[in-house]
């Protein structure tokens, strides 16, 4: 039986460690955090197949200039960081193009419907129902202007056959009474779920690749090599031998793989949430994407969890509230707020190669080496689908969905 290692346990490497234990293979999964408790924590609890509109756009072009100089909810970076990483911004810039985003829009179209249909199936063999609401994703806009720009994304949909229900002020009124505000149109994404609690959904996967079998090793990867055929993996204390490696450490991806030679054009949207109670139940089932302020938010009965948009910044970089407290005065126009629940903010950082596409596949320097990291802000909505892909280019399987552009080879030469 091959012994296969994940590094990394965040919710891409779960779903990679239990699509290949559940295809016979022994599984270990190094990491010396909780599983799911970094990047994956924070996430706004969306399972999609339909987020197919990557940062780097056709508009974001268009949008530059603002960007650059007003300040705004949605995006944020730092001067120090752009200027020491400028070869990453350029690249980052030069895929902002129509055709890389159509070709993006539907690659990511096909892995998400993938990973969505075995997310599914994993909520059920995990007992996780009780923490999916359905439907799970509302995109929702203040004004016709901004209704107006959302256009083009909408063109990306339809292209891609995704299923979406529009709503006018009414008809978001009547559904969700609770808004303080009236909305001018509202996209439903009818396919989508919300993760009630991300954490939770990580654990159970967790704990089911546990009962199946698998290993879980708490503790620092401080290296690995190839040694006679097969891969030494040390560790703080000892050292272990496996025949393959699948990569899944998100955000320090970039820095674990460079001392194997590899420089992978990675950077980081550090993201940021609160928590808040609330002054009276709510009934929100969708997580909401308010368009204009560039944030998301969520319910729960009586408690708000509320995301940030983006910060282009060092992966270790000191918390800058200045943005998650902008949303919060934004979302006390929407929602009646109560207390805090959350002392200070958390803050992760999300893993985003130059093209705005995770890299999946086999490593172009090294034997039985795989990548699989790289899911910027869609992690949750994209990891059980690459999960099985990876798992299909292990047993030298044909893929059921094109993989080629989120190859390393694209990069790695």
């Amino acid at each position: 039986m091959k012994k296969i290692v994940v590094i990394g346990s965040g919710i891409v490497g779960i779903c990679t460690a239990v699509e290949l234990i559940n295809r016979g293979f022994s599984v270990t999964m190094i990491d010396p955090n909780e599983p799911g408790s970094q990047t994956s924590y924070g996430n706004a609890g969306v399972l999609t197949d339909s987020s197919l509109m990557i940062i780097n756009n056709p508009q974001l072009l268009k949008s530059l200039f603002s960007l650059i100089f007003k300040r705004n909810t949605s995006f944020r970076y730092s001067k120090l960081f752009v200027f020491s990483r400028l070869s990453w911004v350029i690249s980052f810039l030069i895929f902002s193009k129509r055709k890389h985003m159509e070709i993006a829009a539907k690659v990511l179209r096909e892995l998400q419907v993938l990973s969505l249909k075995t997310h599914k199936k994993l909520i059920k063999k995990t007992n996780s129902n009780n923490n999916i609401e359905a439907p799970g994703w509302l995109k929702v806009f203040k004004n016709q202007l901004s209704y107006k720009n959302y256009a083009y994304e909408l063109d990306i949909l339809d292209k891609n056959k995704a299923e979406y229900t529009l709503l006018n002020t009414v008809e978001i009124k009547k559904q969700f009474p609770d808004l303080q505000i009236e909305y001018y149109k509202g996209v439903l994404f009818k396919n989508s779920l919300r993760v009630k609690s991300p954490i939770e959904l990580s654990n159970n996967y967790f704990k089911y690749f546990i009962k199946s079998g698998g290993n879980f090793y708490k503790e620092i990867c401080k290296d690995i090599k190839f040694i006679n055929g097969n891969w030494t993996v040390f560790l703080e204390k000892n050292k272990k031998i496996f025949d393959d490696v699948v990569i899944c450490t998100g955000p320090w991806s970039k820095d674990f793989l460079l001392k194997l030679g590899y420089r992978i054009p990675l950077a980081w949207e550090r993201g940021y949430h609160h928590h808040f109670s609330t002054k009276k139940d709510i009934n929100l089932s969708p997580a909401i994407h308010d368009v204009d302020g560039g944030f998301v938010y969520s319910c729960n009965k009586n408690e708000i969890r509320v995301t940030s948009g983006v910060e282009l910044n060092f992966r270790e970089a000191a918390s800058n509230e200045e943005q998650i407290n902008d949303v919060v005065q934004k979302l006390k126009t929407i929602l009646p707020l109560k207390n805090k629940l959350t002392k200070s903010p958390w803050l992760g950082s999300r893993p985003t190669i130059a093209d705005s596409l995770p890299m999946i596949g086999k490593a172009p320097k090294h034997k039985n080496l795989w990548f699989n990291f790289g899911h910027n802000h869609i992690g949750l909505s994209t990891s059980a689908g690459s999960g099985v892909v990876l798992a299909d280019m292990i047993e030298n399987k044909k893929t059921s969905i094109n993989i080629d552009p989120f190859l390393p080879y694209r990069f790695i030469l």
